[in-house]
């Protein structure tokens, strides 16, 4: 996990390092998923990856144990983001992914080839996600099928707070910088259908900074998920087009002979 967690790091750091510093959240989805095609009705949240680092004067430290205890909060605060938009949600947590062998191989698999997937998307455009550039392979689709879900859902925030003496010597603009981005893949087809992102460099009034968060996480966090979620169309089951048992049946059997 920890391998991971670095490759995630290494990705939004990526991102932060590129973000224009605006306040708006980007949505970047396929055509057919803005027409509720694709849309997913039931969702697996996996847990979330949160990456903290204090720039001090001369060296950037990682608040591993911080970081670990954000997680939680931001993986809560998206759930209920995505439920209010009617879609059915799935969280998983460590817990319940350590408790099936099989299950957490699965995630470690989907995990892997995610931030795969991430790192190509910072070196490259994230437009190319409306073209179906981006396509998660037979690990995201056994894992769906596994979890009996139209689509997984994976959560990154990057943070990195200034400390005191940093702010000080920057005439108290070292605020902390944040990137947050959500992506939703599809069950199926394993393409990214929906990549939301907030790339904030700068906190403004809606958000609180390093301080703000470790003392309300409920609170800052909840206006993370909402900001980056915000362009996200609400759950249209109507207009998804839903495949049959025996298509389902057939694909997971095919990817199991492979």
């Amino acid at each position: 996990m920890r391998g991971i967690r670095n490759v995630a790091a290494a990705a939004l750091g990526a991102l932060l390092a590129l973000a224009a510093g605006s306040a708006l959240a980007e949505l970047h989805a396929t055509k057919e998923f803005e027409q509720g095609a694709t849309r997913p009705v039931s969702i697996a949240l996996l847990p979330a990856h949160v990456e903290l680092v204090k720039q001090r004067m001369i060296r950037r430290e990682a608040e591993v144990d911080e970081a670990g205890e954000l997680e939680a909060h931001l993986g809560a605060a998206v759930a209920a983001e995505l439920a209010t938009r009617g879609y059915q949600v799935r969280r998983l947590e460590a817990a319940d992914i350590s408790a099936d062998p099989e299950l957490q191989e699965l995630v470690l698999d989907a995990e892997r080839r995610y931030n795969e997937l991430l790192t190509n998307i910072m070196a490259k455009l994230r437009k190319q996600v409306t073209s179906r550039r981006y396509n998660a392979g037979d690990e995201m689709r056994l894992l769906a099928s596994k979890l009996g879900v139209d689509a997984i859902a994976f959560v990154r925030m990057d943070v990195i707070a200034a400390a005191k003496g940093v702010q000080i010597m920057n005439m108290g603009m070292g605020g902390a910088q944040t990137m947050m981005a959500v992506s939703l893949i599809d069950g199926r087809t394993a393409d990214i259908e929906a990549y939301l992102t907030l790339p904030i460099l700068r906190r403004g009034k809606m958000f609180g900074g390093y301080d703000d968060i470790m003392n309300d996480p409920d609170e800052e966090m909840a206006r993370f998920a909402a900001a980056t979620l915000g362009d996200l169309p609400d759950a249209a089951p109507a207009l998804r087009i839903e495949q049959s048992d025996d298509d389902v049946l057939e694909d997971l059997e095919s990817l199991l002979q492979e």
